[in-house]
């Protein structure tokens, strides 16, 4: 048998906390109507995928599908497809989770993420990033976690279905 390190960390089956706090919808008015939300306007071309993981006071917080999705269908350059954090990403800019958050219309500082006041705790492949979380760069694949609240152990990588740039 061969050995490559140290065996990975546990993964624990953390529960998704009670709606609706743990469960936002992706209701931002201005990008359900297509119009400009800051600097993001509706943008087409090729993305990449980064997922993102929330957690306040050790349960999951869902996010959701439709970030970013207009009425119309026209796509800003960070959306949401489905309700796994994976989130699509335009290739062509440098995109930060503070973008992300804009246009979902929800909160995040160094205090606060969505509804939860609390220090926040950042991590990027699953190591501690230190500062603003707002300016997390989105690169491909990232593994990004947030959380308030209780630790918990970030996940370090997360396994893209095929075909997810």
């Amino acid at each position: 048998m061969i050995v490559l390190g140290p065996p990975p960390p546990p993964v624990y089956p953390w529960p998704i906390g009670p709606a609706p706090r743990y469960q936002p919808v992706a209701a931002n008015r201005a990008v359900l109507d297509g119009k400009a939300v800051g600097h993001l306007r509706c943008a087409d071309g090729r993305r990449f995928a980064v997922h993102i993981e929330l957690f306040a006071h050790r349960k999951v917080i869902i996010v959701p599908p439709g970030i970013g999705v207009a009425r119309s269908g026209c796509s800003y350059p960070v959306r949401t497809q489905t309700p796994t954090g994976v989130v699509d990403v335009l290739e062509t800019g440098r995109y930060t989770l503070g973008d992300l958050f804009t246009v979902w219309g929800r909160r995040l500082g160094r205090t606060q993420m969505l509804s939860f006041p609390g220090r926040m705790s950042a991590f990027v492949a699953g190591k501690r990033a230190p500062g603003d979380p707002r300016r997390i760069v989105l690169t491909r694949h990232a593994q990004i976690v947030l959380q308030v609240g209780a630790y918990v152990a970030p996940h370090p990588t997360y396994l893209f279905p095929k075909g997810r740039g």
